[in-house]
C-alpha cells in the first residue's frame, strides 16, 4: 500500500474549515483516508493506490484553500500569528478614528461626516476583514457556511445599511426611518474578532511546543570520523555504518551502537529514565540524548525515519489527528449550527421588524447582526482538539506515548487492567534469587561448578549465574565433554570429576536416590514460583539453585493504585500455577490466569470487554494479539521497540508507572474537555437569546454587536487557555 501523505495547509480559520476539506478529500475515489488538524493546520491522507500530488493540492485550492509545502507547523503558526497582530493594529487604528467620528460631531454637516465613516472604514471592512469574505464567497460557490460566513455576513449587513444611508439618506427619512449608520459597529467588530484570533494563534502556538522539543532534540551537526580524520557534517547526511564521534555534553546525533569508549547517557528525554545509563562497547544509543563525561565513538545503526526520536515524533504527531468520540460529536453538532444560527438571526430580524419599537428597520437590523456575531462556534471547534493536543505532547514528555486521540478518552473509562506476567509485572531478568548448599560443600564451590558448566550453554540460567560470580570473584575453570541433556540439563568434566547441574529427573537417570529432606526442599521451591536446579557430582550431592524472575519494584504500588481508583486488576501468564499464585501474591492481584497461550490471552480480554473497558499491558510481543483485542492495548517500550504497532499506548523504557499516570492524564484531559464543551455551549445556549432580545420585553436589556464580539472572542480564548492547564499535570 503507498505511503501516507502529509500535506501542511494554510487559509483554515476554524475547525469546520478543516471539517469540510476532510470531507471533500474523502470524497476522491483513490483516497482511503483523509484526516485534516485544524490546530496543527496539516493533513493526512492514506491514498488507496499510488496518487499525484497536484491531485490533491488542485483540490484543495479549489475549495478556497492552498498547501504550503515549505514551511513547517511552526513557522506557518508564527507567520499566521504576525499577520493577525499586524492586521489587528491597523485595523484597531481605523476603528478608533471610526469610533470618535461615531460618538461626536466632528464635522458641521452629518452627511459629510457619514462619508468619512464610510472612507475609514472600508479598508477595515474590506482589506482587513478579507478573510471573512473570501471564505464566505467560496463556502457560497460549495453551498455550505461556517463562522466565516456569520462574521461576514452579520458585518456586511451594517456596512451597506450604513453606506445606503450615507449616499440615500433622504430616502430612509422619507420612509419614517432616522438616517443612522453602525459604521462603528462594523470596524469595531471585526477588529475584535482578528484580536480574538491573534490571542487563539499565540496560545495554539504554545501547543505546538512539545512537539517542536522533540524535533530539536537532535543536533544539526555532529563530527564524522572518516579516514582517520574529523568532519564536522549535518546530522541528515549520516548513512547507516558511519562512524561519529560523540564528545562529553554533546547531543547524540542518530541511533546507533557504541564501538569504542564508555560513558553515561541522559536518556530522558527520550525515555523518560531520570538516571543517567551507562554505555559500553556494544550498547545502543538513542539520537537526541546527551552524553555525559566521557567520549565515545558510535556506528550509525538507524537513520531518517527508523530511529527512535522520529518514531516518537510520529506516533504524537498521529495522535493529534486522530478524533475522540467525544469530538465527534462536537463536529457533528459544528456541522448544523451554523444554518440553523442563519435561519434565527432571519426570525430575530423579522420579529423586531414587524413587532418592534422603533426604529424597527434599525432593531431588526442590530439583533440580526449580534445573533450572527454571537453564535460564532470558535469555541465549540476548539474544545477538543487543543486539549488532546496539548495532553498528548504532556505524556511524551513524560514517556508516556498515546497514539490516539480515542484511547486517551476511552482510558478515563476503564474498569479492568489485564497485567502479562514476564516483562510487565516481572523484569523479565532471571536472577539467582537462593543458593543452598549441601552435603558439607561452601555456597562459592556450588556456584564455581553451577557457572562454569552453564558459561558453556544458551540457556537463561548462564546469565544469571555470570552475574552472582562476577559479584563473588568466581573463577573459571576448564571444562572437557561438556554435554546438554534437553530438558533435563548439562553435564560436564571440571579437573577430571564429572558434575551435573540439572532437576531430579536428570539426578535419579544417574542412578542416585535423592534424600527425602532435599526432595521436600526442591518442591518447596516449586510451590514458591522458582524454578529450581540441584548441582552433585559422581561422589555426592553439593547444593541447590533457585533461579527466578524479578518483580518490579513498582508493581506493587501499580496495583494498589489502580485498586484506589476502583480499577479491578488480573494477571493473564503462560506460567504455572504456582509461578502465577506467587507473583499475584507478591504484587497484590487476586485474580489471575494460568497456562494461557499467547493466542488464547486474545480470548480472556474479550471476555473482560463485554463487562467493561479493559485495558491490556504487555511487553508488546507474545502479547501483540491481547493488546490489539483490548480496548486500550498498553506496551512496555524497551526505548527501541517503542513502535509496537499493535499498541494503542507506549510506556517508554518498561515504566510501568507510567500507566498510573496514564489514566490520571486521561481523566485530568477529559475534565478539561468537558468544561470547554460546557462553556462553548452554555456560551451560545445563552448568548444567542439575549442577542434575539428575549430580555428586551422585560427588563429593556439588548445586546449590542460590539459586545457580542467582544464576548465571542473572551469564550475562544477561555477555551485555549483551558486546555493549556494541562500542561501543568503532575504525575
Amino acid at each position: 500500500m503507498p505511503e501516507k501523505i502529509e500535506l501542511p495547509i494554510t487559509g483554515m480559520s476554524c475547525a469546520a474549515c478543516a471539517a469540510r476539506i476532510e470531507k471533500e478529500l474523502n470524497k476522491l475515489e483513490d483516497i482511503a483516508e483523509a484526516r485534516v488538524n485544524f490546530p496543527l493546520k496539516k493533513a493526512v491522507i492514506l491514498p488507496k493506490r499510488e496518487l499525484e500530488l497536484k491531485q490533491i493540492i488542485s483540490l484543495v485550492r479549489d475549495i478556497g484553500y492552498d498547501v504550503d509545502l515549505e514551511a513547517d507547523v511552526t513557522i506557518r503558526a508564527k507567520k499566521e500569528e504576525a499577520e493577525l497582530k499586524r492586521g489587528f493594529i491597523w485595523s484597531a487604528c481605523f476603528s478608533a478614528v471610526v469610533m470618535v467620528f461615531s460618538m461626536w460631531m466632528v464635522l458641521p454637516n452629518m452627511q459629510h461626516q457619514n462619508f468619512i465613516l464610510l472612507i475609514l472604514t472600508l479598508p477595515v471592512q474590506f482589506y482587513f476583514g478579507l478573510r471573512f469574505h473570501k471564505a464566505t464567497l467560496l463556502n457560497l460557490k460549495h453551498l455550505t457556511a461556517d463562522m466565516n460566513t456569520l462574521i461576514s455576513v452579520g458585518t456586511s449587513a451594517a456596512f451597506f445599511y450604513s453606506a445606503f444611508v450615507t449616499f440615500f439618506p433622504h430616502i430612509v427619512m422619507k420612509a419614517g426611518l432616522e438616517p443612522m449608520t453602525y459604521f462603528d459597529s462594523s470596524a469595531t467588530i471585526i477588529t475584535l474578532i482578528l484580536l480574538g484570533r491573534f490571542f487563539e494563534s499565540k496560545a495554539k502556538t504554545r501547543t505546538y511546543t512539545a512537539i517542536k522539543m522533540l524535533y530539536e532534540l537532535s543536533p544539526k551537526e555532529c563530527v564524522l570520523l572518516q579516514d582517520g580524520k574529523e568532519v564536522r557534517v549535518a546530522t541528515d547526511t549520516l548513512e547507516v555504518g558511519n562512524l561519529v564521534l560523540i564528545r562529553p555534553g554533546e547531543k547524540v546525533p542518530i541511533d546507533g551502537e557504541v564501538v569504542d569508549g564508555n560513558t553515561y547517557i541522559d536518556e530522558s528525554m527520550i525515555t523518560g529514565e531520570s538516571l543517567p545509563v551507562h554505555k559500553n562497547a556494544g550498547d545502543e544509543v538513542i539520537g537526541g540524548t546527551i552524553n555525559g563525561k566521557g567520549s565515545v565513538t558510535v556506528r550509525v545503526t538507524k537513520i531518517g525515519k527508523d530511529t527512535v526520536l522520529a518514531k516518537v515524533i510520529r506516533l504524537v504527531e498521529e495522535a493529534q489527528f486522530t478524533k475522540a468520540p467525544v469530538q465527534r460529536l462536537a463536529d457533528k453538532v459544528a456541522g448544523v449550527f451554523v444554518p440553523i444560527v442563519i435561519l434565527i438571526s432571519i426570525a430575530a430580524f423579522v420579529v423586531w421588524y414587524f413587532f418592534g419599537p422603533d426604529p424597527k428597520l434599525t432593531n431588526g437590523l442590530l439583533s440580526f447582526v449580534s445573533v450572527l456575531i454571537i453564535a460564532c462556534p470558535c469555541a465549540l471547534g476548539l474544545a477538543t482538539p487543543t486539549a488532546i493536543m496539548v495532553s498528548t505532547g504532556v505524556g511524551a514528555k513524560k514517556g508516556i506515548l498515546i497514539k490516539s486521540a480515542e484511547a486517551l478518552e476511552l482510558t478515563n473509562r476503564a474498569k479492568y487492567v489485564l497485567f502479562d506476567k514476564t516483562g510487565t509485572l516481572t523484569e523479565g531478568v532471571i536472577i539467582l534469587a537462593e543458593s543452598v548448599p549441601l552435603d558439607g560443600h561452601s555456597e562459592e564451590e556450588v556456584l564455581h561448578v553451577a557457572y562454569n558448566l552453564e558459561k558453556q550453554s544458551e540457556h537463561p540460567f548462564s546469565e544469571a549465574l555470570r552475574m552472582k560470580a562476577e559479584e563473588l570473584k568466581i573463577g573459571i575453570s576448564n571444562v572437557e565433554d561438556f554435554q546438554a541433556i534437553v530438558g533435563k540439563g548439562i553435564k560436564g568434566v571440571i579437573g577430571g570429576t564429572t558434575y551435573y547441574v540439572g532437576n531430579i529427573s536428570l539426578y535419579e537417570d544417574t542412578g542416585k536416590t535423592l534424600d527425602e529432606s532435599v526432595r521436600e526442599l526442591y518442591h518447596k521451591e516449586e510451590l514458591s514460583g522458582c524454578s529450581p536446579v540441584l548441582v552433585w557430582s559422581d561422589e555426592s550431592i553439593m547444593g541447590l539453585l533457585c533461579f527466578s524472575d524479578r518483580v518490579r519494584d513498582e508493581s506493587k504500588g501499580v496495583v494498589n493504585d489502580l485498586k484506589a481508583m476502583g480499577i479491578e486488576v488480573a494477571m493473564i501468564t503462560g506460567d504455572s500455577e504456582n509461578g502465577a499464585r506467587t507473583i499475584s501474591e507478591k504484587v497484590g492481584i487476586d485474580q489471575f490466569f494460568y497456562r494461557v497461550l499467547p493466542d488464547q490471552k486474545a480470548k480472556f480480554v474479550e471476555d473482560f470487554k463485554k463487562k467493561g473497558v479493559t485495558i491490556m499491558v504487555g511487553d508488546g510481543i507474545n502479547d501483540a494479539p491481547s493488546l490489539a483485542a483490548s480496548d486500550i492495548g498498553v506496551a512496555m517500550g524497551k526505548g527501541t521497540d517503542i513502535a509496537i504497532e499493535s499498541a494503542d499506548v507506549v510506556l517508554m523504557k518498561g515504566h510501568l508507572s507510567r500507566l498510573v499516570s496514564l489514566i490520571r492524564l486521561s481523566k485530568k484531559t477529559l475534565w478539561v474537555i468537558r468544561e470547554n464543551l460546557f462553556w462553548a455551549f452554555i456560551y451560545n445556549v445563552l448568548g444567542i437569546p439575549i442577542a434575539f432580545g428575549v430580555l428586551y420585553p422585560f427588563f429593556g436589556i439588548r445586546l449590542d454587536p460590539m459586545f457580542g464580539a467582544l464576548a465571542m472572542m473572551l469564550s475562544s480564548i477561555s477555551v485555549v487557555s483551558n486546555s493549556l492547564r494541562l500542561k501543568l499535570f503532575k504525575e
